[in-house]
C-alpha cells in the first residue's frame, strides 16, 4: 500500500488561499495643522468606513522618542469598529520637529512635554471638523509618556469619555500623572503593563488614584505599544474597551466650553456664542453632571445674554 505524503494533501487548499484576494490596507490621510503656541503637527487620519455617520473619535498618542507608525496594528481593527482615528507625531519627534524640538526633546527638556496637550488640542479641533464623527463620543490612547499627556489632556478637556494607557508612570519626563489622574472624574481608565516590577508600580500606584480605573498586567509584555504582538489580542481587547466606553450615539446631545463649568441644553442661545474651538459635546445631561458640569440657566435662542461671551 502506499501513501500519499501530508504536503500534498495540503495543495489544493494552498493553491486556493493563493488565489484569495488579500485584505485590503486602511490608506491613511497624512495632516498637518497648528497649535495654539505655533507648532507644526504631523499625522495620519484614518475616515471611518464610506458612508459611516456618526463615528466616535480616537486620537493615539506615542512614547517617547518615537512616532505615529507604531499605532499601525490597531488602526484595523479601530477602522472595523466604526472609529475616526488620527495617530499624531507628538511634537519634537517623527515629522512635528520645527526649529529645535528635536534637540529639546533628546535633551529631556521638559517644558517641551509640559507642552504635548497642546499638540492634543489641536488634533481634536482637526477631528472635530471632519466629516461624519460623532463629537459626543471621543476618546484617547497613549503610550508611555503619550499616556502622561492623555492624562493631561483628559483633566482640561471633560468631553473625553474614556482614556487607554499603555505602560503609563507617575512621572513621565516631568508630567505629574498621579496629580492628572486624581482629578479625572465621571470617565473610565484602563491601564495596561507589563507585569515587571517597575511598571507594576507605575499602574498600581496610578489605579490607586484615580475614580474609575481598572488595570491589567501581562507577563513578558514589553513596554507601551512594544505589546502589540505580543500580548494575545490586545489590539482587539483595547478597541472593545473603547467602543463599550464611548457607548452608542444617542439624541441627548448637550453642549458646553472647555473653558466652562456649564452646559447648555440644545436651542441655547448661548451656544452660537462659544467659539468653535472651544465647543465640546456631552452625550448626556448625565455625563457632563458626572464630570463636574452644571446646567445652564438659558433654555432657548431667544434667552440669549446681552454683550460678549468670551468662551
Amino acid at each position: 500500500m502506499s501513501f500519499r505524503p501530508r504536503s500534498c494533501l495540503l495543495c489544493p487548499l494552498v493553491a486556493t488561499l493563493a488565489l484569495l484576494p488579500a485584505a485590503r490596507a486602511i490608506d491613511p490621510t497624512p495632516v498637518t495643522f497648528e497649535t495654539f503656541d505655533h507648532v507644526a503637527i504631523a499625522g495620519d487620519y484614518y475616515a471611518p468606513k464610506p458612508g459611516a455617520h456618526g463615528a466616535p473619535m480616537v486620537i493615539l498618542l506615542h512614547e517617547y522618542r518615537s512616532d505615529r507608525t507604531v499605532w499601525k496594528p490597531l488602526i484595523g481593527p479601530l477602522h472595523e469598529a466604526g472609529f475616526a482615528t488620527l495617530a499624531i507625531d507628538l511634537r519634537g519627534h517623527g515629522e512635528s520637529v520645527s526649529g529645535e524640538l528635536r534637540e529639546r526633546v533628546a535633551q529631556r527638556d521638559t517644558a517641551v512635554f509640559e507642552a504635548m496637550h497642546n499638540d492634543v488640542r489641536g488634533a481634536y479641533d482637526w477631528l472635530a471638523r471632519q466629516e461624519g464623527v460623532d463629537r459626543s463620543r471621543f476618546a484617547l490612547v497613549g503610550a508611555s509618556v503619550g499616556s502622561s499627556v492623555s492624562l493631561r489632556y483628559a483633566v482640561k478637556d471633560r468631553s473625553v469619555d474614556a482614556i487607554v494607557c499603555l505602560s503609563p508612570g507617575v512621572n513621565y519626563l516631568g508630567l505629574d500623572s498621579k496629580r492628572d489622574i486624581a482629578r479625572i472624574r465621571g470617565r473610565r481608565l484602563w491601564l495596561i503593563a507589563a507585569d515587571d516590577p517597575e511598571e507594576k508600580r507605575g499602574v498600581l500606584a496610578l489605579e490607586r488614584l484615580a475614580e474609575n480605573a481598572e488595570s491589567k498586567l501581562y507577563p513578558h509584555g514589553g513596554h507601551g505599544t512594544r505589546m502589540f504582538g505580543k500580548v494575545p489580542h490586545l489590539e482587539q481587547q483595547l478597541v472593545d474597551y473603547l467602543a463599550r466606553q464611548v457607548g452608542p450615539a444617542t439624541d441627548s446631545t448637550v453642549y458646553g466650553s472647555i473653558n466652562s463649568d456649564i452646559y447648555h441644553l440644545p436651542g441655547s442661545g448661548w451656544i452660537d456664542r462659544i467659539n468653535p474651538s472651544n465647543m465640546r459635546h456631552y452625550s448626556s445631561p448625565r455625563e457632563a453632571e458626572a464630570r463636574g458640569l452644571r446646567k445652564a440657566r438659558s433654555r432657548g435662542p431667544d434667552d440669549k445674554p446681552r454683550g460678549r461671551r468670551d468662551d
